[in-house]
């Protein structure tokens, strides 16, 4: 042993042999499982929770093109009626006067909106960029058009911001893309153009500056304004109640926990294959094809990606009984010198095995309603994961599988008439949109989503 280790670390391995000696006692005698579900909120932190990029409540960036369709829009009624929100929640007023961007202080933001002097060439790519390499909300006002004159037609398909897009989507943040049609004339000609609202958020945040608009403006009051969500993580997910619907022959006691919950079943097992799993048809009388419900009621929104639909789930199930013992047993020991107020925390985990043929769920109800429902596979059943004694410890994540692309349903939103080239569209944004979606890496963040994920402690088996 290197004399120069770290005490903490001296004590971690040292607690580390001890369970490891403790794990091999513990398979010549009857108890091999830890008593209670007392550190199962710590152990799911210490190696199931994700690392959430943390993002600044209260302190709203507003990026304001300073293009016509600003100065036009204090004459619209969705414009004005966002006007409130964003004034009262602006913290930081960025102006974009073609390639300047700079923070303007100690002005009145609503008196500033209102009398918008178009400055040409403004640097869009640059504001989007500033926006996702921070760690606050923003919001970007724009038509979109970032126009370079060294470029024919002005750049019209450039994916100027799908960079931007991808770097807060891959923090696990959200933006919503509001798109108010409107009508901008150029040389005497008519272009139906877009005003956008690039909300940079995360749903998550409470009180964040999407929930304020919605909570304010009555968007269904405004028919032609579309709206398009992004995300590439935290699919919505809802329960009935706080927590699952359990079956009442399992008389379990439910610890709800945000997008995870601790469940313990006091009942045995012949008690659950002779009744849930033997479960009859109330109306025929005949036994289910898979017994009853097990555990229900998660409804899932399968347009939370935005571009992406949720097409499909999977069902994993593992065997916890060694590794949350082991994480017990450190947890629950007491360090020399604080005479028990400290742990030593675990520093390892086994790479977790799949428990297949256990839990199953209902592939048709999820299909036409988005709720999973989840039983025993009867037909299949292999019971071989619960191998603890006094008690089993079994993880379930309910995860994404596999997500179909739906973005040409909403493309046409991002498009608009180029200035300049009349029967042309810009597709710019909508590019950009499409490029930040079809990235290799947001499209495995999308795919190996948990959703949900339930522990269960249950006796012997």
């Amino acid at each position: 042993m290197r004399m120069d280790m770290p005490f903490k670390t001296v004590r971690a391995m040292i607690a580390t042999t001890m369970v490891s000696i403790s794990l091999i006692m513990s398979g010549c005698s009857e108890n091999n499982s830890a008593p209670d579900t007392k550190y199962i909120k710590d152990f799911h932190q210490s190696y199931f929770s994700k690392t959430v990029n943390p993002i600044k409540g209260d302190d709203l960036s507003l990026y304001v093109d300073y293009s016509t369709c600003i100065t036009l829009g204090q004459h619209s009624s969705f414009f004005q009626s966002l006007e409130p929100s964003l004034v009262n929640a602006t913290k930081h007023y960025y102006s974009i006067k073609g390639p300047n961007i700079q923070e303007e202080t100690n002005i009145d933001i609503y008196r500033e909106l209102r009398n918008i002097v178009e400055v040409n060439y403004a640097d869009l790519e640059k504001a989007a960029n500033l926006i996702a390499a921070g760690n606050s909300e923003a919001v970007f006002l724009t038509d979109g058009e970032y126009y370079q004159k060294d470029i024919a037609y002005g750049g019209i398909n450039d994916p100027y911001m799908a960079d931007a897009l991808k770097t807060w989507l891959r923090k696990g943040h959200d933006i919503y893309i509001l798109a108010e049609p409107y009508v901008e004339k150029h040389k005497g000609i008519d272009y139906n153009k877009k005003r956008f609202y690039f909300i940079f958020t995360d749903n998550r945040l409470e009180g964040n500056i999407y929930d304020r608009i919605c909570q304010t403006v009555k968007l269904e009051n405004f028919p032609d304004v579309e709206m398009f969500h992004l995300s590439a993580d935290h699919p919505t997910i809802m329960a009935e109640g706080k927590s699952l619907n359990v079956n009442e022959t399992l008389s379990a006691s439910v610890t709800p926990c945000g997008n995870y919950e601790i469940q313990d079943w006091p009942v045995d097992w012949n008690a659950i294959e002779s009744v849930v799993m033997g479960g009859l048809d109330p109306n025929t009388g005949e036994t289910l094809p898979n017994g009853e419900c097990v555990i229900g009621g998660l409804k899932v929104d399968r347009n939370s990606y935005g571009g992406f639909r949720i097409s499909d789930i999977e069902v994993n199930v593992y065997d916890i009984n060694s590794d949350y013992f082991n994480y017990y047993y450190v947890q629950d020991t007491p360090t020399e010198e604080a005479s028990g107020e400290e742990h030593i925390e675990a520093t390892t985990i086994s790479q977790l095995a799949h428990s297949p043929n256990s839990f199953i769920y209902d592939k048709e109800e999820f299909d036409k309603h988005g709720v999973v429902n989840l039983y025993f596979d009867v037909n299949m059943w292999n019971p071989s994961f619960l191998t603890g004694s006094p008690f089993n410890y079994t993880k379930i994540d309910i995860c994404v599988s596999n997500c179909q692309n739906v973005f040409d349903n909403y493309a046409s939103m991002f498009n608009f008439d180029a200035i300049g080239n009349p029967g042309n569209l810009n597709v710019s944004v909508t590019e950009s949109v499409k490029q930040c979606l079809f990235d290799p890496e947001i499209q495995k963040m999308m795919n190996s989503a948990v959703l949900y994920s339930i522990y269960i402690k249950s006796n012997k088996y």
